[in-house]
C-alpha cells in the first residue's frame, strides 16, 4: 500500500500557484473541483492555469483562477517549452494535472515542489487489451484528480462547474429568445473519433422526434462536423423550433447553460454539459463508463451496451475493429427519447 508524503506549507500557505492541464476539452472541466479546492484553502494566492488556447474560454471567467497561461497552438518544440518554462520560476507550487511528456518538460528543474498526476494508461489498456485479467473500474477521473492534492490534506470534492461570461449569456440569452418560448434540448452529434458516434440518420430521427413533441433544439458542434452530417444539417434548417451553433466554446458554454437537457456522445460537450449543471444522455459506443469518464454528476444517463468487445479503445477508433459497429447501432432513438422525456419532466430515474 503506497503512503501519502505530505507536503510542508509555508507559513501564509502557497502565494503563486500553477495548475497545468493543457488538454483536452473534457479532462480540462473535470480538473475544476481541484482548482476551486486549492482556491478555497488559499484564498490569497495568484492562481494561474496553464493550458492549450482553444480551451482557454473553460477557465477565463472562473472566479478561482486568476489568469489563464494559454499556450499557442504551434508551441509545441522543447525549445518552446523550455523557453515558456521560465515563466513558472516564481510559483511557489505547481500542481500538474496532465503528467505528459510536454507538462514534463515545462516543470522540469524549476525550485518550486510539483504536485504530479499519476498515469492511468496501463489501467486503461488492459480493459482494451487484457479484460481476461478482469480489471475492476477505474476510479472517475475527477477521484483522480483530486488525488494530486492528498499530499497537501485539500479534498476536491463536488461535481465540476464552469463559469460563463457575462458577454456570452447574454449573447445566448438573445438567441435562445429569437426560437420563442419553449423547452430546449441541446443535441451534441459530434466527437472526434468515429467510433465514439451515433449513426446520423438516428440524430436525424431523434430531432425529429423532440419536434413532433414540441422541444426546441439547438445543435452544436465544430463547423467541420457539421459538414460530416449534411442530412442532419438539411432537417433542422427546415423546420422551426430549431438552430445550429458552430460557435466559439465559451457561447457553446452559453447555449448548454439556456438549456434543460443535453444529448452527447463521450464527448468534452457532454463533460461541459454536466458541468454547466445540466442533466445528460450519454452515448458510449467503443468506449466506456469504466475507463473512468462518465458524466460527473447527478441525474444523468448512461447508455452503454458493455459487450463482450467493449470497449476497444481508450479514445476511439477510425472504425469498429470487428465491423459490426453494436455498441452504437444497438442504441435506439426510442430508449435515448425516453431518457430524454424523463428529464425534461423532472424525473430522471436511475442514471
Amino acid at each position: 500500500m503506497s503512503t501519502t508524503h505530505k507536503l510542508a506549507v509555508p507559513a501564509g500557505g502557497f502565494r503563486r500557484i500553477a495548475v497545468i492541464r493543457l488538454s483536452s476539452l473534457g479532462d480540462v472541466v473535470l480538473t475544476l473541483p481541484v482548482v476551486h479546492a486549492l482556491r478555497r484553502a488559499y484564498p490569497e494566492a495568484d492562481l494561474q492555469y496553464w493550458v492549450k488556447e482553444e480551451y482557454a474560454a473553460v477557465l477565463r471567467d472562473d472566479p478561482a483562477v486568476t489568469r489563464v497561461r494559454a499556450l499557442e497552438r504551434d508551441a509545441s518544440r522543447v525549445e518552446d517549452l523550455v523557453s515558456m518554462s521560465a515563466e513558472l520560476e516564481d510559483r511557489d507550487l505547481i500542481v500538474d494535472l496532465h503528467g505528459s511528456l510536454r507538462s514534463r518538460l515545462l516543470t522540469f528543474r524549476l525550485p518550486a515542489p510539483v504536485l504530479r498526476l499519476r498515469g492511468s494508461r496501463v489501467q486503461r489498456e488492459r480493459w482494451v487489451r487484457a479484460r481476461w485479467t478482469r480489471p475492476r473500474p477505474l476510479p472517475h477521473a475527477t477521484a483522480r484528480y483530486a488525488e494530486v492534492l492528498a499530499p497537501l490534506g485539500l479534498m476536491a470534492d463536488g461535481a465540476p462547474h464552469v463559469t460563463v461570461g457575462a458577454a456570452a449569456r447574454e449573447w445566448a440569452r438573445s438567441q435562445r429568445s429569437a426560437l420563442g418560448p419553449g423547452t430546449l434540448v441541446a443535441l451534441c452529434p459530434g466527437a472526434r473519433h468515429a467510433t465514439k458516434c451515433w449513426p446520423e440518420e438516428r440524430w436525424c430521427e431523434l430531432e425529429r422526434g423532440l419536434a413532433q413533441i414540441g422541444v426546441q433544439r439547438v445543435v452544436l458542434s465544430t463547423a467541420s462536423e457539421r459538414r460530416a452530417l449534411p442530412k442532419l444539417s438539411a432537417q433542422l434548417t427546415g423546420t422551426s423550433g430549431g438552430v445550429w451553433a458552430t460557435e466559439p466554446l465559451e457561447r457553446s458554454m452559453a447555449w448548454l447553460g439556456e438549456c434543460t437537457v443535453a444529448v452527447t456522445h463521450d464527448s468534452g460537450l457532454m463533460h461541459l454539459a454536466a458541468a454547466s449543471d445540466r442533466p445528460v444522455v450519454a452515448l458510449f459506443g467503443s468506449t466506456s463508463p469504466v475507463l473512468g469518464f462518465s458524466p460527473c454528476g447527478p441525474g444523468h444517463a448512461v447508455i452503454s451496451r458493455e459487450l463482450a468487445c467493449q470497449p476497444c479503445t481508450v479514445h476511439g477508433r477510425n472504425a469498429c475493429p470487428l465491423g459490426h459497429f453494436r455498441c452504437m447501432l444497438e442504441i435506439g432513438v426510442e430508449e435515448v427519447l425516453a431518457l430524454v422525456r424523463d428529464r425534461l419532466s423532472g424525473q430522471p430515474g436511475a442514471s
